[in-house]
């Protein structure tokens, strides 16, 4: 369960410093590989690990701000932010530079996923039980707009990846498979996942949906109900991300309704024709 749990990206959940940090044994550090952590270096984004985050800068929100909405659209969740994820991200990376990742070139993007929040972002996350919902807020649209394009590059990329992690004597390994599914909403930019990651005797199902509006951006996720129908969660998690978006622009963000389907023209046709052709059949035609 543990490797399933340490890959299981962080977009999902806020215990992954901990549970990461379980893992560790009494391995000697190993060196950083230099691998960039969601679209920055290794120096930008947890080499200076700090005892609480940096202040906001530029359109970046506050943590107060972001808390704010989380509790006043989500009821029963426990929520933390940034500052309680910070100080374990230096630990946290070196864990992630112990994984092994086949496809290689997917290394940067999961161990970049796997952190609690991208580079140069703050965050706010709402849990409870299979349910999360997370708040990135960035220096500016065009960061934001950068993360999105990361993300949306990565589940294409590594559609199917497999993450190895060596406990010595044994291994645990996790292999993951990434879906992009249709999602409709009114934001700028919107990007909709599905995952399935299978560990040893466990697998697990996640739907994820991540709206963004301006330089910020709102995530649900949440373990998928095989009895459900896929549109119709991937459109509560729409709601509920929009929900959440809107709150913090203060402008309703409203999904468009579904596009009518088309009709089946072959219903409408008349049966006259066939019909017809038989009654113009010439006499005698079979004598």
């Amino acid at each position: 369960m543990a490797i399933l749990e340490l890959m299981r990206p962080a977009r999902f959940w806020t215990a992954l410093p901990l549970i990461a940090l379980t893992l560790t044994g009494c391995e000697d550090t190993p060196e950083a590989d230099g691998s960039p952590l969601g679209g920055g270096s290794l120096d930008s984004s947890v080499a200076e690990a700090q005892v609480t985050a940096p202040e906001p800068r530029g359109q970046q929100l506050s943590h107060p701000e972001m808390v704010e909405a989380l509790e006043s659209t989500l009821s029963s969740a426990t929520i933390t932010d940034t500052d309680d994820w910070w100080p374990n991200l230096r630990d946290l990376n070196r864990e992630l530079q112990r994984l092994e990742v086949q496809p290689v070139d997917c290394k940067p993007y999961v161990t970049a996923s796997a952190l609690p929040m991208p580079a140069g972002a703050l965050g706010a996350l709402a849990e409870s039980a299979d349910s999360q919902t997370v708040i990135y807020t960035f220096e500016d649209s065009t960061a934001a707009e950068d993360y999105m394009d990361s993300e949306r590059a990565g589940v294409e990329r590594c559609a199917e990846h497999k993450v190895v992690r060596d406990l010595g004597e044994d291994e645990a390994q996790a292999e993951t498979t990434l879906t992009e599914l249709r999602v409709r909403t009114g934001a700028q930019d919107a990007l909709a996942v599905g995952r399935v990651m299978e560990a040893s005797d466990i697998t697990q199902r996640d739907l994820t949906v991540l709206l963004r509006q301006g330089p910020h951006a709102v995530l649900a996720a949440e373990q998928e109900d095989p009895d459900a129908e896929q549109e119709d969660a991937i459109a509560e998690l729409e709601a509920r991300a929009a929900e959440v978006l809107s709150t913090l622009i203060g402008e309703e963000i409203v999904a468009p309704e579904p596009e009518p389907e088309p009709e089946d023209e072959s219903e409408d046709e008349p049966e006259e024709d066939s019909e017809s052709e038989e009654e113009g059949e010439p006499e005698g035609e079979n004598d």
